[in-house]
């Protein structure tokens, strides 16, 4: 072999052992509903791997680089983001690595792909905007509006989800009041769905979240992992 054909060689074997250096690095979204699966927003995807996007007259994708996507089979943000899982992305044409030790996974080619970044999820509820943020790496998940305990009762501090979780809770203390997408976080405090979320502090002590508006409390539920830090604070 030629000197000239050794050296390209050894280029070629150090580029292809370094595939998570190219590209961009993307902070995935996973979902306590869904073990083992990474998402992230449709556009982000088609953007890195230059793949065309088509859409209907509803806004919806419903073509990814010529694979017609079912209606509902993205799963979406509560603002509409429509996400996309690896394994979709696999099955419309993309080269999807096996996880790393780290969890990140390579999508794409050489010049054309992204990594996957596997960051913690976070909570941040603040008391005196009334609102809640989820957090996953730097990428803001979930932020919506809340009504927290009145007269002060949601305590504030640095606590975890779960481990208690239920699609369907009712309050053992206050008779029997439906809590649907319930999430513990301290004892008898939980994040949850209700009927009525004020923009002020009304409830006896839980963390209201909407129902509608894209159903952040169904979207909560699903998302969180057991043991996410939830950081409440009062100012």
């Amino acid at each position: 072999m030629s000197r000239r054909y050794l050296s390209l060689l050894s280029f070629l074997l150090v580029f292809m052992t370094m595939p998570a250096a190219l590209g961009a690095a993307i902070d995935a979204i996973t979902f306590n509903a869904e073990p083992g699966k990474l998402f992230l927003p449709v556009d982000e995807a088609a953007e890195e791997l230059k793949w065309p996007l088509l859409r209907d007259d509803m806004g919806k994708v419903f073509q990814l680089n010529e694979m017609t996507m079912r209606a509902g089979s993205l799963r979406s943000l509560t603002d509409g983001t429509e996400l996309v899982s690896t394994e979709q992305l696999a099955q419309a044409g993309a080269a999807v690595s096996p996880p790393a030790e780290d969890g990140r996974v390579r999508v794409g080619g050489f010049f054309r792909g992204f990594t996957l970044v596997v960051s913690p999820q976070r909570v941040e509820v603040s008391l005196a905007k009334q609102q809640l943020q989820g957090w996953q790496g730097n990428r803001l998940v979930l932020q919506t509006r809340i009504s927290s305990g009145r007269n002060g009762r949601t305590p504030a501090g640095e606590f975890r989800a779960g481990p208690y979780r239920a699609q369907m809770h009712r309050s053992s203390l206050y008779d029997w009041a439906p809590m649907p997408w319930s999430v513990q976080i301290n004892r008898h405090v939980f994040i949850h769905g209700f009927s009525s979320v004020p923009s002020y502090p009304a409830s006896h002590g839980c963390v209201r979240v909407p129902l509608t508006e894209g159903n952040p409390a169904k979207f909560f539920y699903e998302w969180v992992l057991t043991g996410t830090p939830v950081s409440v604070k009062r100012d």
